[in-house]
């Protein structure tokens, strides 16, 4: 999973460097979309539903996607659970946190559990998620 969403945010970073058509993001990360099980056209829902998305050729087989230079950085899962870890004072239960989390944030269990663990200053501990000191 921890691969899965970092393999998602590489591809945010890369739309916020410069713009994609859909060939090269589908043959880029062909090994992604594998492990997803998603297709071309699930590809293209995605990249269609990210925030600040621009679409250029919308209409055509093989769109370019770009994620609009106003748009703010994308906040990683664990820099987003880091702040509101640090607002519960440092512990929180793992089915609290999901739903401390900002409106229109969906995330899992699973994917939660992945962010904690890969970033450097969280741990899971049972069923709690802490700062590390």
């Amino acid at each position: 999973m921890t691969d899965t969403l970092m393999g998602l945010q590489a591809v945010r970073k890369d739309l916020a460097a410069k713009a994609w058509t859909l060939d090269q993001v589908c043959q880029d990360r062909s090994l992604l979309w594998q492990r997803l099980g998603w297709d071309r056209h699930q590809v293209r829902l995605w990249l269609r539903s990210l925030p600040d998305m621009e679409v250029q050729d919308g209409e055509g087989d093989d769109p370019r996607y770009r994620i609009g230079l106003d748009a703010p950085p994308a906040d990683d899962l664990g820099e987003t659970i880091v702040r509101v870890v640090e607002a519960l004072g440092g512990r929180v239960p793992l089915a609290q946190l999901r739903t401390k989390l900002p409106p229109g944030l969906v995330v899992t269990d699973p994917m939660i559990r992945a962010a904690v663990q890969a970033h450097p200053g969280l741990t899971l501990t049972g069923p709690l998620v802490q700062l590390l000191r």
